[in-house]
Protein backbone atom coordinates (compact mmCIF):
# COMPACT_ATOMS: atom_id res chain seq x y z
CA UNK A 1 0.00 0.00 0.00
CA UNK A 2 1.19 3.26 -0.34
CA UNK A 3 0.81 6.55 2.09
CA UNK A 4 -1.45 9.85 1.67
CA UNK A 5 1.87 11.39 2.12
CA UNK A 6 3.19 9.78 -1.48
CA UNK A 7 -0.48 10.68 -2.99
CA UNK A 8 0.27 14.24 -2.25
CA UNK A 9 3.94 14.67 -3.99
CA UNK A 10 2.37 13.21 -6.68
CA UNK A 11 0.16 15.50 -7.24
CA UNK A 12 2.37 18.54 -6.19
CA UNK A 13 4.14 16.73 -9.30
CA UNK A 14 1.14 17.23 -11.69
CA UNK A 15 1.75 20.98 -10.96
CA UNK A 16 -0.88 21.33 -8.17
CA UNK A 17 -1.04 23.62 -5.24
CA UNK A 18 0.35 21.64 -2.43
CA UNK A 19 -2.11 23.10 0.67
CA UNK A 20 -5.32 23.05 -2.28
CA UNK A 21 -4.02 19.55 -2.95
CA UNK A 22 -3.78 18.61 0.66
CA UNK A 23 -7.37 20.08 1.65
CA UNK A 24 -8.46 18.05 -1.25
CA UNK A 25 -7.24 15.30 -0.68
CA UNK A 26 -8.35 15.29 3.15
CA UNK A 27 -12.09 16.04 2.05
CA UNK A 28 -11.92 12.64 -0.26
CA UNK A 29 -10.23 10.57 2.30
CA UNK A 30 -12.51 11.89 5.24
CA UNK A 31 -15.80 10.81 3.05
CA UNK A 32 -14.00 7.23 2.32
CA UNK A 33 -12.46 6.65 5.04
CA UNK A 34 -14.36 8.38 7.82
CA UNK A 35 -13.05 11.56 10.19
CA UNK A 36 -11.83 8.90 13.29
CA UNK A 37 -8.86 6.90 13.41
CA UNK A 38 -7.39 9.01 10.53
CA UNK A 39 -3.09 8.99 10.90
CA UNK A 40 -0.62 11.83 9.75
CA UNK A 41 -0.34 11.27 6.12
CA UNK A 42 3.29 9.80 6.45
CA UNK A 43 1.63 6.99 8.01
CA UNK A 44 -1.94 6.92 6.63
CA UNK A 45 -1.64 3.66 4.12
CA UNK A 46 -4.02 3.49 1.20
CA UNK A 47 -5.40 1.17 -0.64
CA UNK A 48 -4.23 1.24 -4.56
CA UNK A 49 -7.64 1.67 -5.62
CA UNK A 50 -8.06 4.57 -3.13
CA UNK A 51 -4.88 5.82 -4.09
CA UNK A 52 -5.56 5.52 -7.66
CA UNK A 53 -9.13 7.09 -7.81
CA UNK A 54 -8.18 10.03 -6.07
CA UNK A 55 -4.80 10.16 -8.74
CA UNK A 56 -7.73 10.27 -11.15
CA UNK A 57 -9.52 12.60 -9.95
CA UNK A 58 -6.72 14.86 -9.79
CA UNK A 59 -5.57 13.80 -13.90
CA UNK A 60 -9.26 14.74 -15.07
CA UNK A 61 -9.17 17.51 -13.48
CA UNK A 62 -6.17 18.63 -14.87
CA UNK A 63 -7.19 17.88 -18.13
CA UNK A 64 -10.54 19.68 -17.82
CA UNK A 65 -8.44 23.29 -17.54
CA UNK A 66 -6.40 22.74 -20.31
Amino acid sequence: MRTALNLLNKIVELGYDQQKALIQIDKILDKKLGIEGRKPLSDEELSDMIYDDILVFFKKKQEKTR
